[in-house]
């Protein structure tokens, strides 16, 4: 679920001291960084609570519109499963 190209951005976030103290033990384990972490467990969330992650991919990656056609999009999405996402046939291309 990890994009590389996409440009990280700064934000600042609030946890309690403990929550803290067990991400910094994550930090050293892993040895990955907390916005890793952080956006695995994300992802993680999204897949183990059954939500489609089709739909916050899409939402993500656009541009607002109305709620309209958000509401149209949304019901849309929200009826897409992974099975939709295969690729069906796939084509070499030359130049």
């Amino acid at each position: 679920m990890k994009d590389t190209r996409e440009k990280k951005e700064r934000h600042n976030i609030m946890f309690k001291p403990s929550s803290w103290k067990v991400l910094k033990e994550l930090k050293r384990i892993q040895g990955r960084s907390a916005s890793e972490i952080i956006e695995h467990a994300l992802w993680n969330l999204i897949k183990t609570e059954g939500y489609n992650s089709m739909y916050f991919k899409t939402m993500a990656t656009t541009e607002p519109c109305d709620p309209e056609e958000n509401e149209e999009l949304t019901r849309i999405l929200d009826k897409m499963t992974e099975e939709d996402l295969k690729v069906a046939r796939s084509y070499e291309l030359h130049r």
